[in-house]
């Protein structure tokens, strides 16, 4: 349904041989240029170079005023894309009903406050660590000529690092087992993200770990409520997801093969075989059935179809 940012600053959408490589959009420009801002921000402020925002009494990143601008830049592309409509049905209305209750229970404690400020702040961590950062790493990889599938991966593994290492986990890290729920939350978030660019979504499931993990130390709900609650939050994130698929939304409106860059120059419809795109180089790749045909996109159909 729409493109990955990660993959959308750094593949290269190439001609066919020969050809001279596509210059970068004005928008693709400027959301990597507002994820090097981003970047930076994060990097000074964990070096405690500038000052944080309070909010809620929680001091959160500077990079969040940037990494907002990069959100509202990406617009609808950080919905990401889902190959089971259902599912992603299913995700979204248990979001809408845990986290008003979740809401209800700060109040009971007395700190309401702190539902937007966590919000916030798992918000400010998902566009910085699985947007800004492995979009900033793959663009230089790129430059080096690496594949766009390698770029991306080694993007997300390198912001995975860094998100493990943040100061604010290393202390509550008490052994080397304690680092394991960072390191397994980072691998999911990352895989989730490269599967299908689903930014918003993975903030929220963030958001809800978040609201249950303080819940859970304050003694408000017990630590089996918490797991099983995560358990089946992230369970439907990685069901509604987590497939991969292949061909997205460029953007400029068309079709992109995120695993070669390339443009899509046609879609096959043609009655009594499965449908074909063909990408700028001439290569037929098989598609789904049910893959959203842009409008100035070529198709192929059988003539009765046409009519």
């Amino acid at each position: 349904m729409t493109l990955a940012i990660p993959s959308s600053v750094t593949a290269d959408t190439e001609a066919p041989a020969g050809a001279a490589a596509t210059v970068l959009t004005t928008r693709r420009t400027l959301v990597l240029a507002l994820a090097g801002l981003t970047a930076l921000v994060e990097l000074a402020d964990v070096m405690g170079a500038v000052p944080g925002i309070p909010v809620g009494g929680i001091t959160l990143s500077t990079s969040l005023l940037p990494s907002l601008a990069l959100g509202l830049a990406c617009g609808s592309r950080l919905l990401g894309r889902s190959t089971i409509r259902r599912a992603a049905t299913w995700f979204w209305l248990a979001m809408a009903v845990v986290l008003p209750v979740l809401s209800f229970l700060y109040w009971r404690e007395g700190r309401l406050e702190l539902v937007p400020a966590l919000v916030l702040a798992a918000l400010n961590e998902e566009l910085v660590y699985r947007l800004a950062v492995p979009a900033i790493i793959a663009a230089a990889l790129r430059l080096g000529r690496v594949r766009p599938g390698p770029a991306r991966i080694a993007g997300l593994v390198g912001a995975g690092l860094w998100f493990c290492l943040l100061p604010g986990h290393l202390e509550q890290v008490t052994s080397p087992a304690g680092v394991v729920p960072y390191v397994a939350f980072a691998a999911l978030s990352a895989f989730i993200v490269y599967r299908s660019g689903s930014i918003l979504p993975m903030a929220l499931g963030h958001a809800i770990s978040n609201l249950l993990t303080v819940l859970m130390w304050r003694e408000a709900v017990p630590a089996d409520v918490r797991s099983i609650g995560l358990a089946c939050m992230l369970g439907l994130l990685v069901l509604a997801y987590g497939r991969p698929s292949r061909i997205t939304v460029g953007d400029d409106g068309g079709l992109i093969d995120i695993h070669t860059g390339l443009e899509v120059a046609a879609i096959d419809l043609r009655e009594g075989q499965q449908p074909l795109v063909e990408l700028a180089d001439g290569r037929l790749i098989p598609v789904h059935a049910n893959m959203v045909q842009p409008p100035a996109l070529p198709a192929r159909r059988s003539p009765e179809r046409a009519s």
